[in-house]
């Protein structure tokens, strides 16, 4: 019998990018919910790391660009992309591969991109 083993290490790399995110968004949830043990345990955490100040190279550009990383390096790994030039045409042809781990991951950080973009426009909206 053939053992089939994957080499997951660039899904786990994206996870792992994914994870201040997850992480930010959980605490601020459990805040707003009157839980705030996990916010208060990682603010000083988060503020040694940056968190309050200007973009920069810190923690606020892995909370904004660590899910698009995280879903541009498990997008390459499910999407095949076949093409054909002939004399008059290009042809393309995508197709998803049926990898389970990389497909959740993508959709995790996806997810993730969806809701820091609301929490953006909730946190910036002047609305009456």
């Amino acid at each position: 019998m053939k053992q089939i083993t994957r080499n997951n290490w660039v899904t786990v790399a994206a996870l792992v990018l994914a994870f201040p995110a997850i992480w930010f968004i959980i605490i601020n949830v459990l805040n707003e919910l009157g839980i705030s043990g996990p916010y208060h345990l990682s603010l000083p955490l988060f503020e040694n790391m940056g968190v309050k100040r200007s973009f920069g190279w810190n923690i606020n550009l892995l909370i904004l660009f660590g899910p698009v990383a995280a879903c541009f390096l498990t997008a390459l790994q499910i999407v095949k992309i076949d093409r054909q030039f002939t004399e008059r045409h290009f042809h393309f042809h995508f197709a998803i591969r049926r990898r389970w781990f990389p497909i959740l991951v993508c959709a995790l950080s996806t997810g993730l991109l969806t809701v820091l973009s609301f929490y953006m426009v909730g946190e910036n909206c002047h609305c009456p």
